[in-house]
């Protein structure tokens, strides 16, 4: 052990563990070899993963420094980092730093990695990392050169199908595709040429840096061997969530000791979509055949209702493992499930029950609304800027991605890496300098010409020493002034702090100023949004010692991390604000209140076509309905609407087979008043005519699409009755309409008032 360590101390770790319910004690406490946690929602998983963390330190099993944990988001990691070192410090009395603890995301281990081993793959330690709008800039400027056209090839398709690539571990070099096709051709030849790019401007991508660290561990073994025996125990979190390429590294670092600890979930698997891979937790014994498996089913967040209903729910997924959450909590409220007319009736019903839980005296930062797609949170903001309720949403447009905070870091980028061409066309002619668009195809077609990136042929043909001579036509001058500029700017960096040089670099290029001249309403939120950005800088600096003179604070770390930072990590659950976001985004938080929307058959399942989608699709919705329900700490609310506006037109919408799943005592029902709803929203001034597949409301009268009618005096059909159509498939009877006629509403199809006589349905 270091010297940092104190003694061994039995009563302060009994003390410690009896703190853990049974099932959480034994898989802290156990020893050497592969250990996988099935840790249901709520159940202490990152409890339970910290205190092994401390437990190995304690018992002395294992070094500080030779522990490896990883997560998923920035937030995470400081959380798990500030727990182990809480633990160890004030109930164990081991004094350590948390920066002496090596808990971080997947990407942070690999930048690390790859700083200090990527020149054994041809990298400089300080090499850019590209996100997502910078790489889908780069994929663009490839296509532009390889003559390939944005309107027959979707730049974001080909961007998307890089990284699903990466994801899955290939790189441009061994990629085999089994496709071909004049799509493929092209893919194949931007994917080879922005491979080249990435190289000459020495960046990588995010999926870069888990196959370039990858590829480090295969192509030198030396390498991953002294990692291997440096780290004697790996833990990783969310093991759900990995895909195949974060498999691959986690795979290599674990030593012939085989001392692996993953905790995850199969039930919240719900990032397939991004190339999480959910055989990865499921196969886990095939791997690791020696493993020891623990299951946490006790919930400690949410009421017995939510949490029996969740699993009921969930129970019909077969993509998962023998286990049932339950907990002792008490019963709770039931879940209240609304019927909306359509998304606006269903946008006030959502505004009224969290006006309610407000009144009652629940905290409006304790309230959340999650949705399927970013697009339904119109709607409900409509209604609450009509109110005047606080909201903040989470998963649209990220502070980093807006226009002036990503032209700042583009200077910044070009003066800690010159071969960075991406921020350097993003931002030369950035305030407007005369350099257009001609003049830079120029300059990149001379750039290929000698080999070289953008600034770095600058230097050799407008430099103190020029050595080649190009052909600059009349904006000679304004990039003769552009070098000057960017050379008086990396001369300065050396002396001066981030933050400082932040605000050089708005200084020297006029871009602060020009805002202020221009003095409107958008610029004035653009000059707060840059005094954000350098007010994040100056409490990186002071998070990082930068009072300490001893301490070297560097733009390159600050890029680092900045450029690894996700919406998420800058979630605050104290703002006083209602919380808006996908269900995606709400995976690892919790609420008291929590509001789901939309829930119907082509929205929630989001599967287009009912009787064409693949089990494994059905599974992983379901899945994300168990993750949104257990977000849940005391009050759950799911809605469904009758009627949704799609791309212009209003359809008949079937509530979600999910709604089927739960059983009936664990709900509250509210059905919705359509006659009163009906006449308010068809008195409105310019309301469009409401149909269902061309089918006007007129032709069934006043239909009820949610009336329960009694028996008919046809005996075999009423109305609740399931049947089959030869064409439309499944459905359910909502209307008898006489002896002939019925309506019956098809899953996916809408509702269709058919003729008996002339149609084969089969009751089911």
């Amino acid at each position: 052990m270091t010297q940092r360590q104190t003694l061994f101390d039995i009563g302060s770790l009994v003390d410690y563990l009896q703190k853990l319910n049974g099932p959480q004690r034994a898989a802290v406490e156990w020893g050497a070899g592969p250990i996988l946690i099935l840790a249901g929602a709520g159940s202490g998983k990152t409890r339970v993963l910290t205190s092994r963390i401390a437990h190995l330190i304690q018992t002395r099993q294992a070094d500080p420094t030779q522990i490896f944990a990883v997560t998923f988001t920035n937030k995470a990691a400081a959380e798990m980092r500030h727990r182990v070192h809480t633990l160890l410090n004030e109930e164990m009395g081991i004094h350590l730093e948390e920066r002496d603890l090596w808990v971080s995301t997947f990407h942070s281990a690999c930048v690390r990695i790859l700083r200090s081993h990527g020149h054994f793959l041809g990298f400089p330690n300080h090499f850019t990392i590209y996100d997502d709008s910078d790489q889908l800039s780069l994929v663009k400027a490839c296509m532009r050169e390889l003559n390939v056209s944005e309107t027959t090839f979707s730049p974001k398709s080909i961007q998307g199908r890089i990284n699903k690539i990466k994801n899955e571990g290939y790189d441009a070099s061994n990629y085999k595709s089994t496709y071909g096709g004049p799509f493929e051709d092209a893919f194949l030849r931007v994917f080879s040429r922005y491979t080249e790019a990435l190289k000459q401007s020495a960046a990588m991508d995010f999926g870069d840096l888990i196959l370039q660290t990858v590829k480090l561990f295969t192509e030198h073994p030396n390498v991953l061997k002294a990692f291997q025996d440096r780290l004697g125990h790996v833990l990783v979190d969310e093991y759900q969530d990995t895909n195949r390429c974060q498999y691959l590294l986690v795979k290599k670092l674990v030593s012939s000791a085989g001392n692996i600890c993953v905790v995850g979930d199969e039930d919240q698997s719900i990032y397939r979509w991004r190339g999480a891979d959910i055989s990865n937790i499921l196969n886990f014994e095939k791997d690791y055949p020696a493993a020891k498996i623990f299951k946490l089913e006790e919930n400690y967040r949410s009421t017995r209702n939510i949490i029996e209903a969740a699993s009921r729910v969930i129970a019909n997924n077969t993509e998962r493992r023998d286990k049932t959450l339950f907990t002792n909590n008490t019963e709770g409220d039931k879940i209240l499930l609304s019927e909306a007319y359509d998304e606006h009736d269903e946008a006030f019903k959502v505004i009224s029950d969290i006006l309610n839980g407000v009144t009652a005296g629940e905290s409006l930062n304790q309230i959340a609304v999650f949705y399927r797609t970013n697009a339904q949170s119109r709607v409900i903001e409509d209604v609450l800027r009509t109110k005047g309720i606080q909201y903040q949403i989470y998963g649209g447009l990220k502070f980093y991605d807006r226009l002036e905070v990503k032209d700042s870091l583009a200077y910044l980028k070009l003066i800690a890496n010159p071969s960075d061409d991406v921020s350097f066309r993003r931002i030369v002619n950035v305030p407007p300098r005369g350099i257009g668009n001609v003049t830079l195809e120029r300059l990149m077609d001379q750039a290929r010409v000698y080999g070289v990136s953008l600034f770095s042929l600058l230097e050799k043909s407008l430099g103190p020493e020029p050595t080649i001579t190009v052909d600059l036509g009349r904006s000679r001058k304004s990039l003769l002034e552009f070098y000057n500029l960017m050379a008086g700017l990396r001369a300065a960096k050396p002396s001066l702090l981030p933050s400082d040089l932040l605000n050089m670099v708005l200084e020297e290029t006029n871009y602060r100023s020009s805002l202020q001249k221009e003095d409107s309403v958008e610029a004035q939120s653009r000059l707060e949004n840059l005094a954000e950005l350098r007010q994040g800088i100056v409490e990186y600096e002071l998070r990082s010692g930068g009072d300490d003179p001893n301490k070297k604070i560097t733009l390159e770390t600050y890029l680092e991390e900045i450029a690894l930072v996700s919406d998420l990590d800058r979630y605050d659950p104290t703002a006083p604000a209602l919380k808006l976001m996908t269900i995606h985004m709400a995976k690892g938080l919790e609420f008291d209140r929590v509001h789901i929307v939309g829930l119907e058959e082509e929205l929630f399942p989001n599967i287009r076509s009912w009787d064409a989608a693949e089990p494994s699709d059905i599974e992983e919705e379901r899945r994300l309905l168990y993750v949104g329900m257990t977000r849940a700490r005391k009050r759950l609310f799911l809605y469904f609407a009758k009627n949704r506006t799609v791309f212009g037109t209003s359809h008949f919408r079937v509530e979600s087979r999910f709604l089927e799943e739960i059983p009936k005592e664990y709900l509250e029902t509210k059905k919705a008043d359509y006659f009163t709803r009906r006449r308010h929203y068809l008195d409105r001034p310019g309301l469009p005519p409401r149909s269902a597949h061309g089918e006007e409301y007129s032709q069934v009268g006043d239909f009820d699409p949610g009336f329960e009618q009694g028996p008919s005096d046809d005996e075999d059909l009423r109305a609740g009755s399931k049947v089959e159509h030869p064409i439309f498939g499944l459905g359910i009877v909502r209307q008898v309409l006489g002896d002939d006629k019925i309506v019956v509403e098809f899953r996916g199809r809408g509702t269709k008032k058919i003729s008996r006589k002339f149609t084969q349905l089969r009751e089911v």
